[in-house]
């Protein structure tokens, strides 16, 4: 028996003393507008996706250099070799001058005229593009909403079921105080007091488990958030009360369809793939340039006997040119083109279907969670007054431990179920945010 009390009192204080560690970490209350703010700012995956906004803001500008000349200076210097002749076949060679030293210096300018709408085509084509980062961008940040809230919800479930633990313990610290009263007199047996005391040491078990979740839970927000984490967060307590508004369940497939950025990317993703059967199609026009050029040229070879001086000479003319391989090469890439636009249509008629089908079975989760707060509110109480009416009856003789212990436990999980029920609301209210675009 000794040994027994020695042991209650040792895990009395790695109790007491877990606690007491818990409560000397730093508290930081959390608001769901907070969890959502510094959420994006330090998300390393918006972040990425900033950057990649930004590179497709680059490729546009590249794009539009498709517009500009393209200027070549060439500048050659060297040494020329002698020169031999031959005045009868392979006989009779002489050497005529040639100067030792020639200079090549040429200055040229290509300007696009037309080009068959290709270059107007590109910048549109990076135009898209950047669409489609930005659209990412706010899938991924809704995706990023929606896991914090997950993680948010899941500590207010762990503050919930924390109450819900302290209160289960008071009532089995009272009821095993009342139970050695119970064997002082002589009306009970030893072994329904040891029963009592396992069962709050279970409670106090499952408590310092819950506590550790909520350490573990508060730093994976905290570095989440860029938070200080060595923090225990503590989440709004007014959250699983608010009155949250739902509309029908057509209003969130309407408003889906118009602004859910997944079903944007599809859209998108076929005004890319026509921009492409159009740059594919212009491959079958000719080109149009504009050169224009400046030499300077020392010796002047082209004249004879070879004068050592400097010629200079300039030029603008008109450059057509049509790649006649295209006629039989580009069939095949416009056949591609087309067969990517009508993969990208079943693509998004695909992703309709989905949004169809998983609004509704959300929403049915949202009412199902609605009902079983009602359901499990009543079993609650319930709980609570066939427990009194047990413990009662216990302590007049007319109930066993068992009864007793299996009234606690119908209680406890009627409570637990309770705040999850709770916590699915919530979630489920968010989840129909994030799928109707509106998160």
């Amino acid at each position: 028996m000794n040994l027994k009390k020695s042991n209650r009192w040792i895990f009395l204080g790695l109790f007491v003393l877990n606690i007491t560690l818990l409560r000397a970490q730093d508290a930081h209350f959390l608001s769901v507008d907070d969890l959502f703010k510094q959420g994006v700012e330090n998300s390393l995956k918006l972040k990425s996706d900033k950057i990649n906004e930004t590179i497709a803001t680059q490729e546009i500008n590249v794009a539009k250099t498709g517009m500009l000349p393209d200027i070549f200076v060439d500048l050659a210097d060297g040494y020329l070799g002698k020169v031999t002749v031959f005045t009868d076949g392979l006989t009779k060679p002489v050497h005529p001058y040639m100067p030792n030293w020639s200079q090549n210096y040429v200055v040229e300018l290509a300007q696009p005229i037309y080009m068959g709408g290709k270059i107007k085509r590109n910048i549109e084509k990076a135009a898209l593009q950047k669409e489609l980062v930005q659209l990412t961008s706010h899938k991924d940040m809704a995706e990023v909403k929606l896991a914090l809230m997950s993680k948010y919800l899941e500590l207010f479930r762990l503050y919930k079921q924390k109450d819900v633990m302290n209160h289960n313990i008071e009532d089995a610290r009272q009821r095993l105080h009342d139970i050695q009263g119970m064997k002082k007199q002589g009306m009970i047996t030893e072994n329904d007091l040891i029963r009592s005391e396992l069962l709050l040491n279970n409670l106090n078990l499952m408590l310092r488990e819950v506590e550790d979740n909520i350490r573990i839970n508060s730093q994976q927000l905290d570095v989440a958030l860029g938070l200080n984490e060595d923090w225990i967060l503590t989440p709004d307590q007014e959250l699983l009360e608010q009155k949250l508004t739902l509309a029908l369940v057509e209003t969130y497939i309407e408003q889906s369809y118009q602004q859910l950025p997944e079903l944007q990317l599809t859209k998108s993703e076929i005004k890319l793939a026509e921009k492409k059967k159009e740059i594919t199609f212009a491959e079958y026009l000719p080109s149009i340039f504009l050169q224009a050029g400046n030499s300077l040229v020392r010796p002047i070879t082209n004249i004879s006997p070879v004068e050592d001086m400097f010629l200079n000479g300039w030029s603008v003319m008109l450059k057509l040119s049509y790649k006649l391989s295209n006629l039989y090469k580009n069939p095949n890439k416009v056949s591609i083109s087309k067969q990517a636009i009508a993969f990208q249509q079943v693509q998004k008629e695909q992703e309709e279907q989905n949004i169809r089908t998983n609004i509704k079975s959300v929403y049915i989760k949202h009412q199902e969670a609605l009902d079983k707060i009602d359901v499990l509110t009543l079993s609650v109480k319930q709980a609570n007054e066939n427990y009194r009416i047990v413990y009662n009856k216990y302590k007049n003789s007319m109930a066993i431990m068992t009864d007793l212990l299996d009234a606690s436990g119908v209680k406890l999980d009627a409570e637990m179920q309770l705040t999850t029920a709770k916590s699915n609301v919530v979630f489920t209210y968010y989840q129909l945010l994030r799928m109707s675009g509106n998160l």
